[in-house]
């Protein structure tokens, strides 16, 4: 009795841990593309992060541009050759902020990148401040996938 109790203890054991569970902190869709957030210098932000994040000076409009890049893998296995950036252009985005107030649509052109240019008070902040961030929301389709990229725009004296 003790034999079978322990193997069916053992079994379900093996089952439950065998389940793929979904990832209850991930439930975004993978931008198809490569997105690079670009400061008003054309200095990417680092792609390393969950929300890239730009720093604008507080005294002048809000300028920063998105690059969207697809990645080129077909030649990932050639170590000459490797990985090839290719700009997306024509490509609609929209703009908003995470709250869901819509800030602008944009195009890329034909290196892949779109230009946004606001005062901070078009982006709803009256009298910015070194602390001010705003969280922003980026939404497109690219070869049927919908995909959504969140960034920041930080406030720098």
């Amino acid at each position: 009795m003790k034999k079978t109790a322990y193997i069916l203890f053992l079994g379900l054991f093996i089952l439950t841990s065998a389940c793929e569970k979904k990832d209850p902190f991930v439930d975004r869709v993978v931008a198809p593309l490569l997105f690079l957030v670009l400061d008003e210098n054309g200095v990417a932000s680092s792609g390393m992060t969950t929300d890239p994040s730009v720093a604008n000076k507080i005294s002048k409009d809000v300028t920063f541009s998105i690059k969207l890049l697809e990645l080129d893998k077909t030649n990932i296995l050639d170590h000459t050759k490797g990985i090839d950036s290719i700009a997306v252009t024509s490509l609609p985005i929209s703009l908003s902020m995470r709250n869901g107030t819509k800030i602008s649509d944009l195009v890329t052109d034909n290196t892949g990148k779109a230009t946004l240019k606001k005062t901070w008070a078009e982006l709803g902040v009256a009298n910015p401040t070194a602390a001010t961030t705003l969280l922003l929301s980026w939404t497109g389709t690219y070869k049927g996938v919908t995909f959504t990229k969140y960034s920041r725009i930080q406030g720098a004296n």
